[in-house]
């Protein structure tokens, strides 16, 4: 019998939506609201919390999806916060009750797909609050907890990788060192992490300010790379940041430790890979190991992927330009072989002055007027992290 009581209200709580035009955000306003006529799971209070279950035997909202009430006693100036946790679906939280001119809603504010909500009570009375997920009829367990002060969130984004699992992975001596690039393979029997992807966790040692660049690369499978550790409140990521299906990330390390950088792959593979750390050098600290411009000639270069990565993991060639505050220089960067992009840094120049399509067909150029002394560099890049190739540049000068 209160099966069919629950159906009759289910059509009931339907109808009212249809008939008030309640939509997907559930707004309502007051404690007038469709969510206080659904029947109570039960109570909850300040400091507790309380389990459930969504299923088809639910009533569904606009959106279609599942939702259970509980009611919450509140205090006119209490604060509290709420937490939706569930590893089965989307968490999708919602608050109604007296004082409240509209209904609240969240979905990812506890981190992971869980749901968050802190506000104060304006008056005194019995609050309904709505578990419910973000998609259409999702089900599964959940937590739904009221605190006085917020705690702390889980960590990572909705669809992002739990820290946990990566912390778990052994690393049976592997350590990385910066300058260094250390070489093993994804096998058959390395651990696996969600999804059944195969990983391998190396240790690094870091230093807080301190910033270097991870290479992860294979030509076996196509590489995905995780950077956790103390400080990082989110884990890093990166699928093709090196290009191909090389991945590259740049940390600067937020404190003292021992941090984790992980080989796994993007969806399935198995094979060997390497990994190289490098301290990373601004634009202004790179080396011209090209040369030195002799303005008006034509120089020549070849752009490999060996080259110093430079920007967005663009590598480039360094080249060296004399000049004087006030000398106003063309620089056109040419090539048939790539599209072009060009770079130009030096003293008085805080951001780097770029260029992808401003010479002729893919060709690059950057016009610039000198604001000190002193020797500049002007670097040749390519737009796409994969192109190589050789190319010619030129510097000629304004007459004052």
């Amino acid at each position: 019998m209160f099966s069919n009581l629950r159906g009759y209200a289910s059509v009931f709580v339907c109808s009212l939506v249809i008939l008030f035009g309640v939509h997907s955000s559930l707004v309502a306003q007051g404690s007038r609201s469709v969510l206080g006529l659904m029947p109570a799971e039960g109570s909850l209070s300040v400091g507790s919390e309380v389990q459930g279950a969504l299923s088809s035997a639910d009533m569904r909202s606009a959106r279609d999806a599942y939702m259970e009430a509980w009611d919450l006693e509140g205090q006119a100036g209490e604060s509290v916060t709420l937490d939706l946790i569930s590893d089965d679906f989307d968490a999708h939280l919602y608050v109604d009750g007296p004082g409240l001119e509209s209904t609240l809603s969240d979905t990812d504010a506890g981190g992971a797909c869980h749901s968050r909500l802190t506000f104060t009570f304006l008056e005194t009375g019995t609050f309904r609050v709505i578990a419910s997920s973000e998609y259409s009829r999702q089900t599964g367990t959940y937590i739904l907890r009221a605190s006085s002060e917020p705690g702390p969130t889980a960590g990572y984004a909705c669809g992002g990788m739990n820290p946990a699992f990566l912390d778990d992975l052994p690393t049976d001596g592997r350590v990385l060192s910066i300058g260094e690039t250390v070489s093993s393979s994804l096998t058959g029997a390395s651990q696996t992490i969600p999804e059944g992807k195969k990983a391998e966790a190396w240790l690094l040692e870091g230093r807080a300010g301190e910033t270097v660049t991870v290479t992860y690369r294979s030509d076996a499978f196509d590489c995905y790379l995780y950077i956790t550790g103390p400080g990082i409140q989110e884990v890093m990521t990166d699928d093709d940041g090196a290009g191909d299906l090389d991945s590259r990330l740049d940390i600067t390390f937020p404190v003292d430790g021992t941090y984790r950088v992980i080989a796994s792959v993007l969806s399935s593979g198995e094979g060997p890979y390497s990994i190289r750390v490098e301290e990373t050098l601004g634009m202004h600290e790179l080396p011209p190991d090209a040369g030195f411009i002799s303005v008006g000639e034509i120089h020549t270069g070849w752009l490999t992927d060996a080259d110093p990565e430079i920007e967005a993991g663009r590598n480039g060639q360094v080249w060296a330009l004399e000049g004087m505050a006030g000398d106003t220089y063309t620089i056109d960067l040419m090539s048939e072989d790539f599209d072009a992009y060009l770079y130009f840094v030096g003293p008085g120049i805080i951001d780097p002055r770029s260029n992808d399509d401003g010479g002729e067909g893919r060709n690059s150029r950057i016009t610039v007027t000198l604001p000190e002394d002193g020797t500049y560099r002007v670097i040749a890049s390519a737009l796409y992290l994969s192109d190589s190739g050789s190319y010619q540049l030129q510097v000629t000068a304004r007459e004052r």
